[in-house]
Protein backbone atom coordinates (compact mmCIF):
# COMPACT_ATOMS: atom_id res chain seq x y z
CA UNK A 1 0.00 0.00 0.00
CA UNK A 2 1.29 3.40 -0.94
CA UNK A 3 1.04 6.11 1.74
CA UNK A 4 -0.90 9.24 0.89
CA UNK A 5 -0.79 11.55 3.87
CA UNK A 6 -2.58 14.29 1.94
CA UNK A 7 -5.74 12.28 2.73
CA UNK A 8 -5.16 12.46 6.49
CA UNK A 9 -7.98 14.19 8.35
CA UNK A 10 -6.49 15.90 11.38
CA UNK A 11 -9.61 15.59 13.49
CA UNK A 12 -8.76 15.32 17.15
CA UNK A 13 -10.78 12.78 19.10
CA UNK A 14 -11.16 15.38 21.88
CA UNK A 15 -13.04 18.60 21.23
CA UNK A 16 -10.86 21.64 21.75
CA UNK A 17 -11.98 23.67 24.76
CA UNK A 18 -10.83 26.66 26.77
CA UNK A 19 -10.07 24.17 29.55
CA UNK A 20 -7.43 22.55 27.32
CA UNK A 21 -5.80 25.90 26.58
CA UNK A 22 -5.70 26.73 30.30
CA UNK A 23 -4.28 23.27 31.05
CA UNK A 24 -1.54 23.75 28.45
CA UNK A 25 -0.38 26.96 30.17
CA UNK A 26 -0.59 25.51 33.70
CA UNK A 27 1.22 22.33 32.68
CA UNK A 28 4.05 24.04 30.83
CA UNK A 29 4.60 26.99 33.17
CA UNK A 30 4.01 25.45 36.62
CA UNK A 31 2.96 21.78 36.80
CA UNK A 32 6.12 20.16 35.36
CA UNK A 33 8.58 22.30 37.32
CA UNK A 34 10.82 20.95 40.09
CA UNK A 35 9.54 23.49 42.64
CA UNK A 36 5.83 22.60 42.28
CA UNK A 37 5.12 19.97 45.00
CA UNK A 38 3.55 16.57 44.34
CA UNK A 39 0.45 17.35 46.42
CA UNK A 40 -0.15 20.49 44.35
CA UNK A 41 0.17 18.41 41.15
CA UNK A 42 -2.53 16.04 42.41
CA UNK A 43 -4.84 18.94 43.33
CA UNK A 44 -4.21 20.62 39.97
CA UNK A 45 -4.98 17.47 37.99
CA UNK A 46 -8.20 17.03 39.97
CA UNK A 47 -9.19 20.63 39.20
CA UNK A 48 -8.78 19.84 35.50
CA UNK A 49 -10.95 16.71 35.73
CA UNK A 50 -8.61 13.83 36.57
CA UNK A 51 -9.85 11.24 39.06
CA UNK A 52 -7.00 10.68 41.51
CA UNK A 53 -7.08 8.64 44.71
CA UNK A 54 -5.41 9.23 48.06
CA UNK A 55 -1.66 9.25 48.79
CA UNK A 56 -0.66 9.56 45.11
CA UNK A 57 2.86 10.81 44.35
CA UNK A 58 3.42 12.66 41.07
CA UNK A 59 7.02 13.70 40.40
CA UNK A 60 8.32 16.61 38.32
CA UNK A 61 8.28 16.61 34.55
CA UNK A 62 5.07 14.57 34.20
CA UNK A 63 3.05 15.47 31.09
CA UNK A 64 -0.67 14.79 30.64
CA UNK A 65 -2.48 15.60 27.40
CA UNK A 66 -6.05 15.51 28.75
CA UNK A 67 -6.44 15.37 32.56
CA UNK A 68 -10.14 14.50 32.29
CA UNK A 69 -9.14 11.21 30.59
CA UNK A 70 -6.86 10.10 33.47
CA UNK A 71 -7.73 7.97 36.51
CA UNK A 72 -5.17 6.99 39.17
CA UNK A 73 -6.00 4.83 42.20
CA UNK A 74 -4.76 5.14 45.79
CA UNK A 75 -1.09 4.92 46.82
CA UNK A 76 0.28 5.03 43.26
CA UNK A 77 3.56 6.62 42.20
CA UNK A 78 4.16 8.46 38.93
CA UNK A 79 7.88 8.98 38.30
CA UNK A 80 9.79 11.87 36.78
CA UNK A 81 9.18 12.69 33.12
CA UNK A 82 6.31 10.21 32.62
CA UNK A 83 4.22 11.11 29.58
CA UNK A 84 0.49 10.35 29.38
CA UNK A 85 -0.65 10.73 25.78
CA UNK A 86 -4.29 10.14 26.58
CA UNK A 87 -6.75 10.87 23.81
CA UNK A 88 -8.70 7.97 25.33
CA UNK A 89 -9.00 6.88 28.97
CA UNK A 90 -5.90 5.79 30.86
CA UNK A 91 -7.00 3.95 33.99
CA UNK A 92 -4.27 3.27 36.55
CA UNK A 93 -5.14 1.16 39.57
CA UNK A 94 -4.00 1.42 43.19
CA UNK A 95 -0.46 0.70 44.38
CA UNK A 96 0.91 1.09 40.85
CA UNK A 97 4.40 2.38 40.10
CA UNK A 98 4.97 4.09 36.74
CA UNK A 99 8.73 4.68 36.67
CA UNK A 100 10.77 7.51 35.17
CA UNK A 101 10.36 8.41 31.51
CA UNK A 102 7.65 5.81 30.84
CA UNK A 103 5.18 6.63 28.07
CA UNK A 104 1.53 5.59 28.37
CA UNK A 105 -0.07 6.27 24.98
CA UNK A 106 -3.76 5.62 24.31
CA UNK A 107 -3.56 7.16 20.85
CA UNK A 108 -1.96 6.20 17.61
CA UNK A 109 -2.46 5.69 13.91
CA UNK A 110 -3.87 2.84 11.86
CA UNK A 111 -0.97 1.67 9.70
CA UNK A 112 -3.42 -0.30 7.55
CA UNK A 113 -4.82 2.92 6.06
CA UNK A 114 -2.93 4.84 3.41
CA UNK A 115 -3.49 8.11 5.28
CA UNK A 116 -2.58 6.77 8.77
CA UNK A 117 -5.99 7.59 10.24
CA UNK A 118 -6.24 7.92 14.01
CA UNK A 119 -6.68 4.74 16.01
CA UNK A 120 -7.21 5.37 19.74
CA UNK A 121 -8.04 2.91 22.50
CA UNK A 122 -8.23 2.91 26.32
CA UNK A 123 -5.38 1.61 28.50
CA UNK A 124 -5.78 -0.20 31.81
CA UNK A 125 -2.97 -0.70 34.31
CA UNK A 126 -4.30 -2.87 37.14
CA UNK A 127 -3.58 -2.77 40.88
CA UNK A 128 -0.02 -3.49 41.98
CA UNK A 129 1.51 -3.25 38.49
CA UNK A 130 4.95 -1.79 37.83
CA UNK A 131 5.75 -0.01 34.57
CA UNK A 132 9.54 0.20 34.67
CA UNK A 133 11.99 2.88 33.50
CA UNK A 134 11.37 4.03 29.90
CA UNK A 135 8.74 1.37 29.21
CA UNK A 136 5.96 2.22 26.76
CA UNK A 137 2.36 1.02 26.94
CA UNK A 138 0.49 1.43 23.67
CA UNK A 139 -3.21 1.97 22.89
CA UNK A 140 -5.42 -0.89 23.98
CA UNK A 141 -2.83 -2.25 26.41
CA UNK A 142 -3.87 -3.95 29.63
CA UNK A 143 -1.33 -4.74 32.34
CA UNK A 144 -2.70 -7.28 34.83
CA UNK A 145 -2.73 -7.24 38.63
CA UNK A 146 0.80 -7.28 40.16
CA UNK A 147 2.39 -7.55 36.70
CA UNK A 148 5.55 -5.87 35.42
CA UNK A 149 6.51 -4.33 32.09
CA UNK A 150 10.31 -4.37 32.21
CA UNK A 151 12.59 -1.39 31.55
CA UNK A 152 12.65 -0.16 27.96
CA UNK A 153 9.95 -2.57 26.73
CA UNK A 154 7.21 -1.55 24.30
CA UNK A 155 3.99 -3.33 25.23
CA UNK A 156 0.67 -3.63 23.41
CA UNK A 157 -1.74 -6.35 24.35
CA UNK A 158 -3.05 -8.06 27.45
CA UNK A 159 -0.46 -8.97 30.11
CA UNK A 160 -1.91 -11.56 32.48
CA UNK A 161 -2.01 -11.10 36.26
CA UNK A 162 1.28 -11.90 38.07
CA UNK A 163 3.33 -11.86 34.83
CA UNK A 164 6.36 -9.95 33.60
CA UNK A 165 6.97 -8.73 30.06
CA UNK A 166 10.73 -8.84 29.48
CA UNK A 167 12.76 -9.19 26.26
CA UNK A 168 9.49 -9.23 24.32
CA UNK A 169 8.28 -12.35 26.17
CA UNK A 170 5.54 -12.76 28.77
CA UNK A 171 6.53 -14.99 31.74
CA UNK A 172 4.88 -15.81 35.06
CA UNK A 173 6.60 -13.83 37.81
CA UNK A 174 7.17 -16.96 39.92
CA UNK A 175 9.24 -18.60 37.16
CA UNK A 176 11.95 -16.08 36.32
CA UNK A 177 15.35 -17.37 35.27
Amino acid sequence: MKRDLSEFKAKNSRSFKLQHVCWWFVQNLIFKTFWFPSKARVITLRLFGAKIGQQVLIRRGVRVHFPEMLTIGDNSWIGEDVWFINHEVIDIGSNVCVSQSAVICSSGHNFRTSSLDYKHSDIQICDGAWICLRATILAGGKVGVNSVVSAGEVFAGDLKDEHIFVNGIEKPIGHLD
